[in-house]
């Protein structure tokens, strides 16, 4: 028999050579705070999340980690690290590593300079877990994310009915199929359409997607 990988008919399968599991993307985090949802949703994007103990980023250790997304709380930075000087030394340094930052600053100007020394997400911090999540997404797409600039994508989600809003937030609170429709009087069936018509206007393709978007356009409360 021909041992030909990927090739449907004439596959080998050999135990003791377990298919080739991809190498999963690292995302170190210099915050003293890291939202638990966070880990979860880079789990299931295959990403490795490593919080650091300390806010000041060594560039010759980001960039022997490897790690293609960095987190860093401004606000925790010494006062001698200016952020926006911080952020273009090491985006000069660390190149291939695609930097977010987290502030309590919520100001355009501060955001500019932000992202022209080199951020590649700019995450006002209250609330942020759902900023952060699209932030990552944008930067993996080569993106540029700020909290408060929606997308076309993010605005059109907002187009949603009165039920399908009702659907979204117990949706939001984990509930069941079947514990949604006990709740609004309809069948399992129909709580199964209304997810469906939800997933497609949000871009969802998962409850955890769908409601992350719900939680940054507004729709529900986290």
């Amino acid at each position: 028999m021909s041992n030909q990988d990927n090739t449907l008919g004439s596959v080998q399968i050999v135990p003791s050579q377990p298919a080739e599991v991809p190498a999963q993307d690292l995302v170190l985090i210099y915050a003293s705070a890291v939202p638990q949802q966070l880990e979860h949703w880079l789990k299931k994007r295959n990403m490795r999340m490593v919080p650091k103990e300390r806010a000041t980023i060594d560039p010759n250790e980001l960039r022997a980690s490897g790690a293609r997304y960095a987190v860093l709380d401004l606000d925790e930075l010494p006062r001698e690290h200016p952020p926006v000087e911080t952020v273009r030394h090491l985006r000069i340094h660390v190149p291939e590593t695609r930097l977010i930052v987290l502030t309590s600053r919520n100001e355009q100007h501060f955001f500019r300079a932000l992202t022209e020394a080199g951020a590649r997400g700019v995450i006002v911090k209250q609330p942020y877990v759902a900023d952060l999540v699209f932030a990552l997404q944008a930067a993996g797409e080569g993106r540029v994310y700020i909290t408060g600039q929606a997308t076309e994508r993010e605005r059109a989600a907002v187009q949603i009915t009165a039920r399908e809003k009702e659907v979204l937030e117990l949706m939001a609170h984990g509930h069941s199929n079947q514990s949604i429709g006990e709740r609004l009087s309809i069948s399992v069936k129909t709580v199964e359409a209304h997810r469906a018509r939800l997933f497609k206007k949000l871009g969802a393709s998962n409850v955890a997607d769908a409601v992350l978007l719900a939680i940054r356009t507004g729709l529900v409360m986290p």
